[in-house]
């Protein structure tokens, strides 16, 4: 039996679980905020990424804004009304995303004993069509280099955060702003990467984007920023933020006539072209930092049919007889 948890003020200690309200207070909003409060605190202990703790927050946050009753009262039918919701309003990757979520809170709250039983147990997730990610061609690519051309600091930057994002490995948009003087290793030609859950791999890369990262660390020791242990420097005496690295890549695009470039694009590229090339599989998921052979057919899509026809004209078994 779940505890009670709403109680009025007593004159004595509250018990085990109680959440006392002020004067004037609401107490289904008290508890909840208790409950959102203490669930933020397991997700840090867990030390999730703040990314992931975000979107875990954002989700309850919402449910229980969503709701007119306590977050572990909340029934199947309570979350599926906030998913139509989410629905109605933002696309069902979203909604999926919400969903995930939900899970967890759910489960922090069976492991915390405030619930009996998960009212999420047989639910099943918003469907979500999956749209491949367009990749970029090796038309663009080139002119996405040669707009960033030049012997300016900016340009030394661009090109070398170009040319790192397209290497096997592709890293995403947070991985290279996180990224730290120290993390480069121009001896053996290797870049440590932070990457999601917090797990750290190793991504090497090539003679070009070695030159580029080599220029580009060169120019670095010159900048009034140079003892910033942050790798890209940006303007405003600060280092670059994902924001930054978005907007330059986005202007660096317009340059080339490239319309509504991603980040992302950049990784699916990346990974197109290894699977393309003949890369393994497995070889895929430790260079992406991918754990689940999901993510790999994710990625995978954005080019599958071009790699598939590729491969039907190159083996010609038509022309056999």
């Amino acid at each position: 039996m779940r505890r009670v948890h709403l109680v009025d003020q007593p004159s004595g200690p509250a018990g085990p679980g109680a959440v006392l309200r002020l004067p004037g207070g609401d107490p289904v909003n008290d508890l909840n905020a208790t409950l959102l409060r203490d669930f933020a605190r397991s997700l840090r202990a867990r030390n999730l990424s703040p990314r992931t703790i975000q979107s875990y927050q954002e989700a309850a946050g919402q449910l229980a804004a969503h709701l007119d009753r306590p977050l572990p009262d909340a029934t199947r039918g309570d979350i599926e009304d906030y998913l139509s919701a989410v629905l109605a309003r933002h696309s069902a990757p979203t909604a999926a995303n919400r969903y995930r979520s939900l899970q967890q809170l759910f489960k922090w709250l069976g492991t915390e004993d405030e619930i009996d039983r998960d009212p999420m147990a047989g639910m099943r997730p918003p469907a979500v069509q999956e749209q491949p990610v367009p990749i970029l061609s090796d038309d663009q690519v080139t002119r996405l280099l040669k707009v960033c051309e030049g012997r300016e600091f900016e340009d030394r930057r661009d090109t070398a955060i170009v040319r790192l994002m397209l290497e096997p490995g592709g890293l995403r948009l947070s991985e290279v702003t996180n990224l730290a003087v120290a993390d480069l290793d121009l001896d053996v030609d290797v870049v440590r990467v932070l990457g999601k859950g917090r797990r750290v791999r190793s991504v090497p890369f090539g003679a070009k984007t070695g030159q580029a990262l080599s220029r580009y660390v060169r120019a670095r020791a010159r900048h009034p920023l140079a003892l910033n242990p942050a790798l890209w420097l940006g303007g405003r005496g600060m280092a670059l933020t994902t924001s930054g690295v978005t907007q330059l890549l986005r202007r660096r695009a317009a340059a080339a006539g490239i319309e509504h470039l991603h980040p992302h694009q950049l990784r699916h590229t990346a990974a197109h072209l290894w699977l393309a090339s003949g890369g393994t599989e497995g070889d895929a998921m430790r260079l992406f930092g991918w754990r689940s052979r999901q993510m790999l057919g994710r990625y995978g899509s954005s080019a599958a049919d071009q790699r598939a026809h590729d491969a039907a004209r190159a083996a010609a078994l038509g022309d056999r007889w």
